[in-house]
């Protein structure tokens, strides 16, 4: 799915079928990768943060996704509009770092900032091989996350 409005349309439909939905807000260099470990899924990627916003104006998708580098390094902007507006409030919220480069204390300032937006999950894929191994765990941490 290309994270069109059309698209999204199509994916709410599914999701009224029981099929769990994932809105993606990433780089689409990631896309390879988010495909891989979460086969099987309907995956809705976007972009910017206004084709995030229009995605969300629909059907609340099962769970968020945010990466790093997502439109021009704004993913702190998008989960701070995700968390004030109330309709969002306990939808899962993973933000992922996907590409190596940070220092282990940018790591964990990352990862402490995060959690005081109230992020349900920082996933840090160094450390998740790009491999079916490493996929599988990524997958499981995800699965974790949507069946609470």
């Amino acid at each position: 799915m290309d994270g069109s409005a059309e698209s999204w349309r199509v994916l709410n439909v599914a999701q009224g079928q029981g099929m769990m939905t994932i809105l993606v807000a990433d780089v689409p260099q990631m896309d390879g990768r988010y495909s891989a470990a979460l086969a099987g899924w309907d995956l809705a990627f976007v972009r910017t943060i206004g084709e995030a916003r229009q995605a969300l104006g629909g059907a609340r998708p099962d769970l968020v996704v945010i990466g790093v580098y997502f439109d021009d390094s704004r993913m702190f902007d998008l989960v701070r509009a995700l968390r004030s507006e109330d309709a969002n409030g306990g939808m899962p919220i993973v933000c992922v770092r996907g590409r190596p480069g940070f220092t282990a204390l940018t790591t964990r300032t990352l990862a402490l900032t995060l959690k005081a937006l109230t992020v349900d999950e920082f996933i840090d894929l160094v450390h998740f091989g790009e491999d079916d191994s490493g996929n599988a765990a990524l997958r499981t941490a995800v699965e974790r996350l949507v069946r609470r």
